[in-house]
């Protein structure tokens, strides 16, 4: 296929970028900053310009949007909104104008609303799947929600075929992150609100991949992306029971460091599985 990347510049979506090529796909990369790579069409486009969205992908087979602000944190609560959710739909929007039939978005774990709340909540149920309440109460959260939601209407209106991708935190092999996650690892207390989950870069990039290459029965379809266990080691069970004691609805095989997000349906209906963990990073140290 000819894969037009969103974001392909950036932390994630280099890594995408890689694994397309890496399985003979042709990749065009829509940024504000070149590729790393001298084998892919480079259009340097603002994708909250819809014309410029909708000349950029002119001629392409299917779209990976992964460009936007990653978190709420560092930027103005209507930056965060006006760039996510604006740069979505205007990439739906341009698919629909070019006759393109399939995009995967880059969503996240933020939905559910726990990684930046501000008044506590508690899962309902574990492990959490795509069945539970969405419940953001963060702009970043709430754009991604409404970027599903963006996804969702286009396939109904179009029948282009949508894949929403929710990653949580997204771990790199970069040197200069390693400590950091070294740090995660040692102070789990401070980081509850994660609910101790990540995925591997490198998993990040196949679960892409194996979402365009995937015809999937429902047009639209919405898969969590997760390592196989939390990142700290410890039981999942025995962090919930200190963190979150009101959740008493556990499925019976839950057991061990399991993570508490399931990528049970990707595994099902895309192949997912997790082959990387906390410990490919930290022996890197």
């Amino acid at each position: 296929m000819n894969i037009l990347v969103t974001g392909g510049s950036g932390s994630v979506g280099k890594y995408i970028v890689d694994e397309l090529l890496a399985h003979a796909h042709s990749v065009g990369v829509l940024d504000l900053n070149p590729p790393k790579q001298k084998n892919v069409v480079f259009h340097k486009t603002d994708m909250c310009i819809l014309q410029d969205v909708e000349q950029a992908m002119k001629g392409y087979d299917a779209v990976v949007h992964t460009a936007g602000i990653p978190h709420p944190l560092n930027d103005p609560a209507e930056r965060v909104f006006h760039v996510n959710v604006n740069g979505t739909f205007n990439v739906l929007e341009s698919a629909a104008r070019n006759g393109i039939k399939k995009v995967v978005f880059t969503s996240s774990e933020s939905t559910l609303g726990f990684a930046f709340m501000v008044n506590r909540m508690v899962p309902e149920y574990i492990p959490i799947d795509e069945l539970h309440p969405m419940r953001p109460q963060d702009p970043y959260g709430l754009s991604k929600v409404i970027g599903e939601q963006i996804c969702r209407t286009y396939s109904a209106k179009y029948g282009i075929r949508t894949v929403c991708l929710r990653e949580p935190w997204i771990w790199v092999p970069e040197q200069e992150q390693l400590p950091f996650y070294a740090t995660l690892v040692n102070e789990y207390r401070n980081w509850h609100k994660n609910l101790w989950t990540y995925v591997h870069v490198y998993d990040v990039a196949r679960a892409h991949r194996l979402a365009l290459e995937h015809d999937l029965e429902n047009l639209h379809e919405i898969f969590f992306i997760t390592a196989r266990e939390n990142w700290t080691g410890k039981e999942s069970k025995d962090l919930l029971l200190q963190f979150y004691p009101e959740v008493q609805k556990y499925a019976g095989d839950y057991s061990g460091a399991s993570a508490i997000i399931s990528h049970g349906k990707a595994k099902r209906l895309l192949g997912y599985e997790p082959q990387y963990s906390v410990n490919d990073l930290l022996k890197k140290q």
